[in-house]
């Protein structure tokens, strides 16, 4: 049997009694006490401070007040929201319809002192879906021209003097009433080949059965991109001949009956002349009268191309009321009940 040589020694443990702070030492207890001195100081620092906002309605009036006065009133920041909306007109997508959707009655302005940021929202119609949305933007109050669109990655490249006055009418800056009597004068622009242009006539017929003699209507012709893209194949001449119909029958009493007829065979492509006269005499319309008027048309559409250039009307449709309001042809009645409320 073999013997061990050495005694074996078993390792003593020492048990120390639970203290009356669980066994931590005075470190820990340390750490946890300044863990809850730091939560009680980040309670009370964001109970005590207080963050300011002025909300505006749409009438402009605040209902909070900050204690750093901005420079701009909510009046100021909503007209320049509406010269920002206006200025959406002249950008080649469908933005360009965004001054004609949005509400700007319903428009809420706020403030908040800390950015030095105005927040202005504008509820608009989906012209898709007819569902409402809000089209936000943020206003710096130190430098307005410095704006960010939410929404929308396009902004306009200037904003425009023009500003939305109402739901579906843009006031143009500068311009006056030239309205005359009790009718008010509603100008019609139109390039025959743009895309809806030919569908607008039926806003336009709609128009003049709905106010009657308490408007005028007046169809102008543009010769414009989508005209001048059929020319490049059918030459202007006959390319021209469309308007020139539209133009003159206008002014006849079966106009309604003519623009049922084009739009019945109209396919968005070129439309020879011969057609059109088949349609005009198919309509009631007074062939003689209408062809001298057709012969001698070119003058009248020139003089429609100034007056578009002087109010800056570049786009198909386009709708101006009073010679100062100016609308697309679905919101035309908006523009003439804003023009004159007593015609509605």
């Amino acid at each position: 049997m073999v013997r061990l040589s050495k005694r074996i020694t078993e390792p003593s443990i020492l048990v120390k009694p639970i203290s009356r702070f669980g066994g931590l030492d005075n470190i820990h207890i340390a750490l946890l006490v300044l863990v809850a001195i730091l939560i009680m100081l980040l309670l009370t620092v964001s109970y005590n401070t207080k963050i300011y906002v002025i909300n505006a309605s749409a009438s402009g009036n605040a209902t909070n007040h900050s204690v750093a006065s901005p420079r701009h009133t909510p009046s100021d920041i909503k007209l320049i929201a509406e010269r920002i909306l206006a200025s959406y007109g002249t950008i080649n997508s469908s933005l360009s319809l965004l001054p004609y959707l949005s509400n700007v009655s319903a428009v809420n302005v706020s403030y908040a002192p800390i950015t030095k940021q105005w927040y202005v929202s504008v509820p608009y119609t989906g012209p898709v879906n007819g569902k409402s949305y809000l089209f936000t933007i943020s206003i710096d109050d130190l430098n307005t021209s410095d704006f960010t669109p939410f929404v929308q990655a396009i902004r306009p490249r200037s904003v425009s003097n023009d500003y939305v006055i109402s739901k579906g009418v843009v006031k143009l800056s500068g311009a006056t009433s030239c309205q005359t009597g009790n009718s008010t004068p509603v100008y019609w622009f139109i390039d025959p080949y743009a895309p809806g242009s030919m569908q607008s006539l039926q806003n336009l017929t709609s128009l003049q059965s709905r106010f009657g003699s308490r408007v005028n209507v007046t169809l102008k012709i543009l010769y414009a991109q989508a005209s001048q893209a059929i020319a490049a194949t059918y030459g202007l001449n006959n390319t021209m001949q469309l308007g020139k119909y539209l133009l003159c029958a206008s002014g006849q009493r079966n106009f309604t009956p003519f623009v049922r007829a084009v739009n019945a065979t109209y396919q968005g492509t070129y439309v020879p002349a011969y057609q059109l006269q088949t349609l005009a005499g198919e309509s009631g319309l007074n062939v003689t009268s209408l062809d001298s008027c057709v012969s001698s048309s070119q003058q009248a559409i020139n003089a429609q191309a100034v007056q578009a250039k002087y109010y800056n009307i570049t786009s198909s449709a386009a709708v101006l009321t009073d010679c100062e309001y100016l609308s697309i042809p679905q919101t035309a009645q908006d523009s003439v009940c804003y023009a004159n409320p007593s015609a509605c």
